[in-house]
């Protein structure tokens, strides 16, 4: 198996011995009830396949939405409006038995599709919206569309975004569950997701730290290309390294999951898109900065919702974390 960034180190964390101790209160995130929407087209499908894939392995009840949207203007003379909403629940039953054949089923109206699926999700108590990826995308490749986009920011529950072409997939399954760490409150609620996922799926847990080692421009600049800085910043670098797998192999560790800790050096987006091509659905935190309990993407989160090779998963902030907008 390849692991993301050059310079990686990888630990085995050997949980057998930690089942009898305390775990942190997020280790116990699940998911119960998943909504996926579906909109008719291919990508739709690949959302109710990844949707059905995550329902099978955690015991979710699933279910598929269909959003109908109001006319903006009168329809024409003797156009039965009534005749789209039961155009998308025929959609809907033919995803269902193609599928997905033991989840429910509704349509919502609205004028916006983002705001009907919200609305949907609150109503029924969702843990997690499932959607496709944009018509746009590469094949294989996650890359968000406007309508899911409009979702982020104002969502309080999890979002997946499954690859285009998914649903040709012969074997969708989870063998190797990836998330990205960084020590922060974001990145420990997307491990503790990611773990829950993990055992339920008796997947192994793949645990990515990465430390950012550019230099700051600042650096590069005026007496700064006389002073001999690369051996300090190395040996600070170096340290960032060993306090972060240290806090990563803990973390870990407190997920009760067969996991595997790698720390990397480079640019986050880079190592985990490297990364996305190594497991099968790869979780992340919101940035560190923000409203809590809310999906908000960073520089990161961007770059992986716009190019990962693997399903992504993002994790809302934590109502606990840190509300300064000065937080990295």
């Amino acid at each position: 198996m390849r692991y993301a960034g050059s310079g990686a180190t990888i630990g085995h964390v050997d949980t057998t011995t930690d089942r009898s101790r305390p775990t942190q209160k997020s280790a116990d995130a699940t998911i119960a009830r998943i909504a996926v929407g579906v909109d008719g087209f291919p990508e739709g499908e690949d959302a109710v396949v990844l949707g059905m894939a995550l329902a099978r392995v955690t015991g979710a009840e699933l279910m598929l939405v269909a959003v109908h949207l109001e006319p903006l203007v009168l329809p024409p003379l003797g156009f039965e409006w009534s005749s789209l909403r039961k155009d998308a629940q025929a959609m809907l039953r033919n995803a269902r038995t193609k599928l997905a054949p033991d989840a429910r089923i509704t349509v919502e109206t609205d004028l916006s599709v983002p705001r009907a699926l919200h609305r949907v999700i609150q109503r029924e108590h969702r843990d997690l919206l499932v959607m496709g990826s944009s018509r746009h995308a590469p094949e294989g490749r996650v890359r968000i569309g406007k309508r899911t986009r409009q979702l982020l920011c104002h969502f309080e529950s999890p979002l997946a975004v499954a690859p285009r072409g998914f649903h040709e997939r012969s074997d969708p399954g989870f063998a190797r569950i990836g998330v990205g760490y960084d020590g922060g409150a974001e990145s420990q609620a997307a491990l503790a997701l990611a773990g829950s996922i993990a055992r339920a799926a008796g997947a192994e847990l793949l645990v990515q730290a990465v430390v950012d080692d550019r230099m700051p421009p600042i650096w590069w600049s005026g007496m700064a290309k006389v002073a001999p800085v690369l051996p300090e910043w190395e040996e600070a670098m170096s340290e960032e390294v060993d306090k972060l797998r240290a806090k990563t192999e803990a973390a870990a560790a407190e997920t009760r999951a067969k996991a595997t800790t790698v720390v990397a050096r480079g640019r986050p987006a880079d190592a985990l898109l490297e990364f996305s091509e190594a497991v099968d659905l790869l979780v992340m935190g919101s940035r560190r900065w923000g409203p809590v309990a809310r999906l908000l993407l960073g520089t990161t989160g961007e770059a992986l919702m716009h190019d990962a090779a693997c399903p992504v998963l993002v994790v809302p902030r934590p109502k606990d974390a840190s509300t300064d907008a000065g937080h990295p």
